[in-house]
């Protein structure tokens, strides 16, 4: 993850130890797999709904958020420039300039109605959204984004603070701040994913206000925040911001604590048949797809939700298989022989559920 800091003079890039992945090559090349060019829309998922549910958000929230969607989603068929606009937001035939194109269309005194084709368009992009919300629960929601994350590197945040810029209008910045604004990453399973901190202004001469569509984390604390959320990281992971003052919690959980898995090591160099074995492996015991749908299940059928002692547990084992193709390591080999299907309820959620 490269960061912009003003205070370097002249072209310079600074990376530190555990950026140097292959420390024998002498390439100065860089390749970019992504960038902070505009913030990301925040849109909710199921597993985070659920986990603010137990947490004491309202159901009005989540209510309203729905309601407004499925308007904003009506909307967008009523007339040519609402359906442009929907199709760009949506990224929609944009290879072909088609939300370019149905602004023409309004030049023209056209209406997209006219034509089958363009209508199609439309009430099938519609449809894939509506299909959406209802089956992944995937709602925007306005007072949120999604933000590349990376670390104070000026030391001015304290624990438990973050310092959030955003572009606003062109040539123009927005800082989020207030207290009590939620932060998670995707999967989130564990109640503990989701966190609340304190978004904070910095002087207008500080380097971090020279930065762009990104949330900075604080440096100080006994364990730092990102790891606390789907143990994440910053080397690219992206962060979900929610500041909407009807998204409350209630209550607060402590993060998970998993303890690191050591990758195995087989004691001499790889070859192609450790290869082949392992993705064969791979293939046969990962249970990653399964755990979390089994999580789903059992947190919406068991009284206390996420919060269920199963659910957390199925948590930890959902962390251990998303690691499974670097650590080596298995879910049924980690529970020592234990099975997937903790008891026989649990097969039955699983067996009897409507997914």
């Amino acid at each position: 993850m490269i960061s912009l800091d003003s205070r370097i003079e002249g072209h310079e890039l600074f990376l530190r130890p555990s950026m140097v992945k292959f420390s024998g090559s002498d390439s100065t090349d860089i390749e970019l797999c992504g960038a902070a060019y505009q913030p990301l829309p925040m849109f909710l998922n199921r597993q985070l709904i659920k986990i603010l549910e137990d947490l004491g958000v309202s159901d009005d929230f989540f209510l309203k958020l729905q309601a407004s969607a499925v308007e904003q989603l009506r909307n967008s068929t009523l007339s040519t420039l609402n359906a442009s606009k929907f199709l760009a937001a949506h990224s929609v035939g944009e290879k072909v300039r088609l939300p370019w194109f149905m602004k023409q269309l309004i030049f023209l005194n056209l209406s997209f109605h006219q034509d089958a084709f363009m209508r199609d368009v439309v009430e099938l992009s519609v449809l894939v959204e509506l299909r959406e919300l209802k089956h992944r629960g995937r709602i925007l929601v306005e007072d949120g984004a999604t933000l590349y994350g990376i670390m104070d590197e000026t030391g001015v945040l304290e624990e438990g603070q973050v310092f959030i810029i955003m572009d606003d209008k062109p040539g123009m910045s927005k800082v989020v701040t207030g207290g009590n604004l939620i932060v998670t990453r995707s999967p989130a399973l564990h109640p503990g994913d989701v966190q609340l901190v304190n978004a904070v202004s910095v002087p207008d001469d500080s380097p971090l206000m020279k930065l762009s569509n990104c949330i900075c984390f604080s440096q100080k604390g006994e364990r730092d925040l990102p790891s606390q959320l789907s143990g994440g990281d910053l080397d690219g992971d992206l962060f979900n911001v929610i500041w909407d003052m009807n998204a409350r919690p209630k209550m607060r959980y402590d993060p998970a604590d998993y303890p690191r898995q050591q990758a195995i090591d087989i004691g001499r160099s790889v070859t192609r048949d450790d290869m082949t074995t392992f993705f064969v492996q791979f293939m046969a015991t990962d249970q990653l797809g399964r755990i979390a749908t089994l999580h789903k299940v059992l947190a919406d059928q068991r009284k206390q939700g996420t919060l269920d002692y199963d659910c957390l547990r199925l948590a930890s084992m959902h962390s251990i298989a998303v690691d499974f193709s670097k650590t080596g390591i298995p879910v049924r080999r980690e529970l020592c022989g234990e099975s997937l299907i903790i008891d026989n309820s649990i097969g039955r959620s699983l067996e009897h559920a409507q997914i």
